[in-house]
């Protein structure tokens, strides 16, 4: 069901500048889902998007974390911004981490200069789209930057690296330089909006024990609309 927002004149000017200067950004409401979903799409109106898909996702403890990457790669150009918002935290852990991936990708450049060659085909298992990017690019809203996911059996490297690298060694560097660019570890408050700025981060989730609820919205999601933000 599509539902139709008005858009409403809010002034978020320094969310849009921490946005641009830190790649992410913090909004608090109230911890219900119509007051996180009024925050997003207001602030979704201020960007000039049309619309936005959300998703609630309840998840009971993970073991596991969700490796590092840039939300969508499947696609042709990844998605500029997306958000994340806690109905319910976990009971320990679940903290999401964000790497800058503007840092990351100069500091790569300055010791490995060969890593401008490298490019991956990625797909997922949700849907039948895949895309091939370069590892580091140049965007005209941040300049150079990282466009990664951890290695997983949906990436394919792309043949052949350069004669310095192997397949392994490209990763664990990347990894490393994403652990130097270290932007925030965001402990979850029910009412937290957190807004990230996709082309300059990438993000993660550590492991968490206990049930949490958070909900997901992405701006101009090319396979999902949930609410058209009217203007």
């Amino acid at each position: 069901m599509e539902i139709i927002v008005q858009s409403v004149a809010v002034d978020l000017d320094e969310i849009v500048l921490d946005l641009n200067v830190r790649g992410y950004a913090l909004i608090r409401s109230e911890a219900n889902q119509h007051a996180l979903t009024e925050a997003a799409v207001r602030f979704g109106a201020h960007v000039g998007a049309a619309w936005v898909g959300v998703r609630v996702l309840e998840a009971h403890g993970s073991q596991e974390w969700l490796p590092r990457h840039t939300e969508q790669l499947d696609d042709p150009e990844p998605l500029r911004y997306f958000a994340l918002g806690c109905l319910s935290a976990s009971t320990s852990g679940g903290a999401t981490c964000l790497y800058d991936g503007r840092i990351a990708a100069r500091a790569l450049l300055k010791s490995r200069p060969e890593m401008a060659q490298v490019r991956i085909a990625y797909s997922t298992a949700w849907r039948p789209t895949s895309s091939t990017h370069p590892l580091i690019v140049e965007t005209p809203e941040h300049g150079l930057t990282l466009r990664f996911r951890s290695a997983l059996e949906t990436n394919a490297v792309c043949e052949p690296l350069p004669a310095s690298l192997s397949e392994a060694s490209m990763y664990t560097e990347v990894e490393a330089a994403l652990s130097e660019a270290i932007a925030v570890v965001h402990r979850w408050r029910p009412g937290d909006l957190l807004v990230v700025d996709n082309r300059a981060m990438i993000h993660a989730r550590e492991p968490f024990t206990g049930s949490r609820r958070m909900i997901r919205y992405r701006y101009d999601d090319p396979h999902f609309r949930t609410v058209i933000i009217a203007r």
